[in-house]
């Protein structure tokens, strides 16, 4: 068995919950995950000092950690748009990951992550190099690991255009599929979202775990997800205010002899 913590827009900055993140942050240590993915969205304007922060934090958090940048982790304020046209990313490697797309292998799971963002262009894209490197990183992955694929930006609209989302998503779910991807974990909405899509491919989108800008409703959630050699559940994990901690609200388990069917 394999437990993975996904985080995602942790957003530090003006709206930060540092409260929050020190719940966050012993519950993860009391679980000892195999890994924690974190989506992207450490930052709200790419500033130094809100990297400092988000590095501090990430420092605390048991190893393994995999990371992505999101959207809001280029600088974005005024005096820093020059940085943001020619370096978006300086930043972001220098505190965070050296690299902007990541790969790892770790007890019977293969996880390949992308930068899905742009400069100017909102919503998600993925170069061509990116594609061609993700499917030689998958190829490597053993037979029987569970193949996982991060991106910050979403697949699934859920039938609404904003925020702005991956482009051409039924084209790159397609083709997702065909590398036997069996999980997409992203971030980027800040609303939970468990979900399988016609391909067959079990999508794991996190909220906000530690920002109060929340949407629609939702407050505050990360997932914890388990692996097994049969099945795939996903857990969402949300703040309750009353209790003053995380707590399970869905739990959604998928066989992954169907998953592994309907990819084929």
């Amino acid at each position: 068995m394999t437990v993975l913590f996904h985080l995602s827009d942790l957003h530090f900055g003006p709206k930060f919950n540092a409260h929050l993140s020190e719940l966050i942050l012993q519950d993860v240590r009391d679980a000892k995950p195999d890994l924690t993915i974190l989506s992207g969205d450490f930052t709200m304007r790419g500033r130094v000092s809100e990297y400092e922060q988000a590095r501090a934090y990430i420092e605390k958090l048991p190893k393994p950690i995999f990371t992505i940048p999101g959207n809001h982790d280029q600088p974005l304020y005024p005096g820093a748009m020059w940085e943001r046209a020619t370096t978006p990313w300086a930043r972001y490697m220098r505190y965070i990951n050296a690299t902007v797309d990541a790969s790892i292998e770790t007890r019977d799971v293969f996880v390949v992550g992308v930068n899905s963002n742009h400069r100017i262009v909102p919503g998600g894209i993925w170069s061509a190099s990116q594609r061609r490197w993700v499917e030689q990183e998958f190829l490597r992955a053993s037979r029987d690991a569970c193949k996982i694929f991060v991106t910050h930006h979403h697949l699934d609209w859920m039938n609404k255009y904003r925020p702005f989302g991956q482009w051409f998503p039924t084209a790159h779910l397609n083709w997702l599929k065909s590398l036997g991807v069996e999980l997409i974990l992203n971030g980027h909405t800040h609303v939970p979202l468990t979900t399988q899509t016609a391909q067959g491919i079990v999508i794991a989108q996190a909220g906000t775990s530690m920002s109060t800008r929340v949407r629609h409703g939702h407050g505050n959630a990360y997932n914890r997800i388990v692996i097994e050699p049969h099945a795939l559940t996903v857990q969402v994990m949300a703040f309750d205010e009353q209790a003053d901690r995380f707590e399970q609200r869905s739990e959604k388990t998928f066989s992954r002899q169907r998953i592994q069917e309907q990819l084929s």
